[in-house]
């Protein structure tokens, strides 16, 4: 088995971002360690009008400290997920976003929502 580099979540998804050109997507996110004190990074880019994926490099599970998890560097795995968009809609004001964004309503799907 050969070595990995340790890396970080900011160092990958920078790279990835770069080697996009900057025509894809990087976020943020709270950080499960530390109660969320620490940002985690994560790279996204779109598939077409209704899908899009994301990958992110995360640290291993239950080794904090150790040889394999230095806290901002750390031999972690790449984590791949696909989405399907479901529903994109408008409106006018932010309580009216705010309510589809809470209390969606079911319609029925005709493939025009």
């Amino acid at each position: 088995m050969t070595a990995r580099a340790y890396l970080n979540c900011w160092i990958v998804a920078m790279w990835l971002w770069l080697s996009a050109h900057g025509k894809t997507y990087i976020w943020l996110s709270r950080a499960h360690a530390f109660r969320g004190l620490i940002p985690h990074f994560g790279h996204s880019e779109r598939l077409g009008l209704r899908y899009f994926r994301s990958i992110e490099y995360r640290p291993p599970k239950n080794r904090l400290w150790s040889a394999d998890d230095l806290i901002l560097i750390f031999n972690g795995h790449y984590v791949v997920t696909h989405y399907r968009i479901v529903a994109v809609r408008r409106w006018a004001t932010k309580e009216q976003a705010l309510a589809d964004y809470y209390f969606p309503k079911n319609k029925k799907r005709n493939g025009h929502d």
